[in-house]
């Protein structure tokens, strides 16, 4: 037990931290105003998704900054988003990317207090102009399209809207958080 630790994690561990590091101060030299939200959700249908959003940043921080980064976007993490926080992005003319994680449907989304659908969005837009980036939507997913998908009303290029097109489970959203969404953008070809 001492050799796993001593030899594998304590490396590993201070490789994540040189890592993350670098991935803030890049993210800090972006010079663009315009910037990728990242929204974690806390709604837990049981005690144990508590843990979701904490393990979606540690698992995801490194390879989302990059992925925005790389597209001359700043990233700001909201944790414990809320409603407001979504409309707040949605509003904010810099915000031109979102990422949305947590409990919800290509047409909704579970905040940490409050699910919002593609009615809300849609008020929510009201005014304002779309977004010119990606909406990258890490829920499970359905082909619940009754109204459409969500990112439809947001942004302005449909073919950036992503969303999973049936459930998924822990592992798949744990394979797109470390591949910069690669399973999730080759289901929406």
């Amino acid at each position: 037990m001492r050799f796993l630790l001593r030899k594998v994690i304590l490396p590993l561990f201070l490789v994540y931290i040189c890592l993350g590091v670098a991935t803030a101060i890049r993210n800090i030299n972006v010079k663009n105003d315009e910037y990728a939200a990242v929204l974690l959700s806390d709604h837990a249908f049981w005690e144990y998704d508590y843990w979701a959003s904490p393990c979606a940043f540690l698992g995801a921080s490194i390879p989302w900054t990059h992925y925005f980064n790389s597209r001359n976007m700043k990233v700001k993490w909201i944790f414990r988003a809320k409603g407001r926080d979504f409309q707040k992005v949605l509003q904010d003319k810099d915000c031109q990317s979102l990422v949305l994680v947590g409990h919800g449907d290509s047409d909704c989304w579970q905040a940490t207090d409050v699910e919002i659908s593609v009615i809300e969005a849609t008020a929510m837009m009201e005014g304002v102009p779309k977004k010119r980036g990606e909406w990258l939507q890490l829920t499970c997913g359905s082909q619940n399209t009754f109204f459409g998908k969500m990112g439809d009303r947001v942004m302005q290029d449909r073919k950036k809207v992503y969303t999973y097109p049936k459930p998924v489970n822990t592992y798949i959203l744990v394979f797109d958080a470390l591949s910069g969404f690669t399973y999730l953008k080759s289901l929406n070809l």
